[in-house]
């Protein structure tokens, strides 16, 4: 009696322990079923998200190689009509004024995109060509301030050149100094030196010379070669 007692409590133990492990892998049955519609759900949001960019970038890039068309369109002659089955602009600021148009027109649709970001830079661009400084000013500071310091770099850059064409030479020669001590790949030390040389060339001869004359000291043969010839120039 005393054995059966025993045998049948472990039996009742064993019973009760398997409907709990039954009930409990019910239990995580179900979440992880919704486990499961949940990740299916963010793969397929993630693959809408995909196509989504992957259609953007197409667009944006096709509406930059339109802007890029118009940016390089031939000048007509003086008197010369226009071909309509060749794009061309009777100046250089009619052009730049389309061309910033387009490219603003990229940067507004698509601003999260490679090509939208580099539309702005390009906006900024035509700005400056059209000798509409205060916009691509304005345009230039927008890019230099967004995250990708190659552009950022080259907006700088741009940006220099405005100070440079408003009078504002302490201006552009503080960002020249600036991208000299923290170059990147798309403006390197030796590029925003001849820039600054070429700045001092027109005011001060014996600054611009001091550092063609370190240019010309350069491990690249190219460098080394421009610097000498902007040294001749100088001294003329």
């Amino acid at each position: 009696m005393q054995s059966y007692t025993r045998h049948q409590l472990k039996e009742d133990r064993f019973q009760e322990v398997t409907r709990g492990a039954i009930a409990q892998a019910q239990q995580h049955r179900q979440q992880l079923t919704l486990l499961g519609i949940v990740v299916l759900v963010l793969v397929l949001a993630g693959g809408a998200y995909g196509y989504w960019r992957t259609y953007q970038d197409d667009q944006a890039s096709a509406a930059m190689g339109q802007a890029m068309n118009t940016y390089a369109a031939p000048i007509r002659a003086p008197g010369a009509l226009a071909d309509p089955s060749i794009p061309s602009y009777a100046s250089t600021l009619e052009r730049a004024k389309e061309a910033e148009k387009q490219f603003q027109a990229v940067a507004d649709k698509f601003p999260r995109t490679d090509s939208g970001k580099n539309a702005l830079y390009m906006a900024a661009a035509a700005a400056l060509d059209g000798s509409q400084y205060a916009d691509a000013e304005a345009k230039f500071k927008k890019v230099a301030g967004a995250g990708n310091k190659d552009l950022a770099a080259l907006a700088k850059m741009g940006l220099a050149s405005v100070y440079e064409a408003t009078n504002r030479d302490l201006d552009a020669i503080n960002i020249y100094n600036e991208l000299i001590k923290k170059p990147t790949q798309s403006v390197s030390s030796q590029s925003a030196q001849f820039a600054l040389a070429d700045l001092y060339a027109r005011k001060d001869p014996a600054q611009a010379k001091r550092i063609y004359d370190q240019l010309a000291l350069d491990k690249s043969p190219a460098v080394a070669q421009l610097a000498k010839q902007r040294q001749g120039a100088t001294k003329q």
